[in-house]
């Protein structure tokens, strides 16, 4: 999986300004970037944001469809992150929690 390694507060923040984008013209939220926990290697404890180009190039609604990189507030959120040479391939299987008891 492709993506950005942040701490929660950051994920948080960039998930309510991606919904806020949307709300602010008018539009249902459609579209997110939801931080997944991260439990195991090297990232523990940190937050996973899938930010690959499949997720970014969604088309979204409208005529012509937009995409995620279609909003202006795009390049801010992503250098918030570091912007796209950051992202990261992590292994899907840290985003899994260990339920042995």
């Amino acid at each position: 999986m492709i993506g950005h390694i942040t701490d929660l507060v950051t994920a948080t923040a960039i998930t309510a300004a991606i919904e806020a984008a949307q709300t602010s013209r008018g539009l249902p939220v459609y579209w997110s970037l939801v931080g997944m926990p991260i439990y195991t290697g090297p990232h523990t404890g940190k937050v996973f944001l899938n930010t690959d180009d499949d997720s970014l190039d969604t088309p979204l609604r409208g005529n012509p469809p937009q995409t995620p990189r279609d909003f202006p507030e795009f390049a801010q959120l992503l250098q918030i992150l570091g912007g796209l040479e950051s992202r990261i391939d992590i292994d899907p299987t840290t985003l899994v929690p260990d339920v042995t008891p």
